[in-house]
């Protein structure tokens, strides 16, 4: 009896270790399992370095134990790992580089030389015409060309009627006789070149509101039947950033008859690209008859009515008596195109109403004429001092 007691005893003993051992293997297996899972977690750096200094010392690094199971669990091979990264390649690609890479040929930039520098490059690209100057060019050449292709009106109704033309050296201006187009007059005096309007009713120029104003006022005192408007224009001066706008010199006054000229013809097209070159020459030529109708009216002591004195234009009629305000301001109007580069002594003309490069040709054009010019090219280019560079 005493033995199967013990026996017992000693079974039950087995058991219990038993039930200890396999406790431990299953948490050895759960802890190489989590091992197992986050291998990948380690660093390049951990392998190389098996140990980790810390605040209390070397400690023992425990992902060494990892890499371990990780390497004994996963049972897989280098040979079959390799087995399997070919088996997942893309058969596609595999002919991609059978021709060996060649870099294409990149050409050499070879720079041009230099030939101005940057400040002149700057300068030589500002001469272009602006987007306004190119316009204006456009319709004062279409205007310019239907007057020198069309010297007088073609269907005529009555005669001495519709338009005609003033032939002048290398263009035509319009002489608008009664029952002209009331646009095509408004065109040319907005171009100035309209030389003379005949009317009866002032029906041509309605659509230019001051001088319209003034013929009414004139008309209303005179009471005349048939009247002259002659116009001394200086057309205006095309530069590459601006336009000099049109100088003009108005005349109403009475007459009996219209004086048609004898040479009404064609002329050639003047090309686009010589337009503002070809203008420029015929605003100096303009801006000195200006100056002698006016300097001969003040001279003579004829008695001028000022109508409108603004804005690059003057409307004027002869009357009996003098009015010495309107005659001062002629005399203020020849003092300031005297005198081009000072400030105009007259609100109707705008300081510098011609450009430097023009103001040559205007200064050999009057100087000889008129004692009293003043102007920087008088005594040619001369006077400026040329810029060097000393060592």
């Amino acid at each position: 009896m005493d033995q199967i007691l013990n026996l017992l005893t000693t079974l039950c003993k087995k058991v219990d270790s038993m039930d200890g051992e396999i406790q431990k293997l299953k948490e050895q297996a759960s802890s190489q399992q989590h091992d197992v899972k986050y291998a990948e977690l380690r660093r390049s750096e951990d392998v190389k370095i098996p140990d980790l200094e810390g605040d209390v010392g070397k400690l023992p690094k425990t992902h060494n134990v990892c890499l371990n199971t990780a390497a004994d669990t996963s049972g897989v091979t280098k040979k079959e790992k390799a087995t399997e990264e070919k088996s997942y390649t893309n058969k596609n690609m595999n002919k991609l580089f059978d021709k060996p890479y060649t870099a294409p040929k990149i050409q050499k930039f070879v720079p041009t030389p230099q030939t101005t520098t940057y400040k002149n490059s700057l300068s030589q690209q500002k001469n272009t015409y602006n987007h306004i100057t190119r316009t204006y060019t456009e319709n004062i050449y279409k205007v310019q060309t239907y007057l020198n292709k069309n010297p007088r009106a073609i269907n005529i109704k009555e005669p001495n009627t519709d338009y005609i033309t003033q032939y002048l050296q290398g263009y035509n201006k319009l002489i608008a006789l009664p029952g002209t187009n009331i646009n095509l007059v408004t065109t040319c005096y907005n171009y100035g070149l309209l030389s003379t309007v005949y009317t009866a009713t002032g029906d041509e120029i309605s659509k230019i509101p001051e001088l319209y104003k003034a013929f009414l006022t004139y008309k209303r005192i005179t009471k005349g039947t048939l009247f002259f408007i002659k116009f001394y224009t200086a057309t205006a001066e095309i530069l590459y950033d601006e336009i000099k706008p049109v100088i003009q010199v108005i005349k109403i006054g009475l007459t009996r008859d219209m004086l048609i000229p004898e040479k009404i013809e064609k002329q050639d097209e003047i090309p686009i690209v010589d337009i503002p070159d070809f203008y420029a020459n015929k605003r100096v030529i303009g801006i000195a008859t200006i100056l002698t109708k006016l300097a001969n009216n003040y001279l003579n002591n004829n008695t001028i009515w000022s109508y409108y004195s603004r804005d690059n234009m003057m409307i004027y009629s002869n009357c009996r008596e003098t009015r010495e305000g309107d005659m001062e301001e002629i005399r203020q109007w020849i003092l300031s195109l005297l005198k081009p580069e000072n400030i105009p002594t007259t609100r109707a003309i705008r300081k510098n109403f011609i450009s430097s490069t023009l103001l040559t040709r205007y200064c050999t054009t009057i100087s000889s004429k008129y004692s009293e010019h003043i102007c920087s090219k008088c005594h040619g280019e001369d006077n400026n001092v040329p810029t060097v560079q000393l060592k």
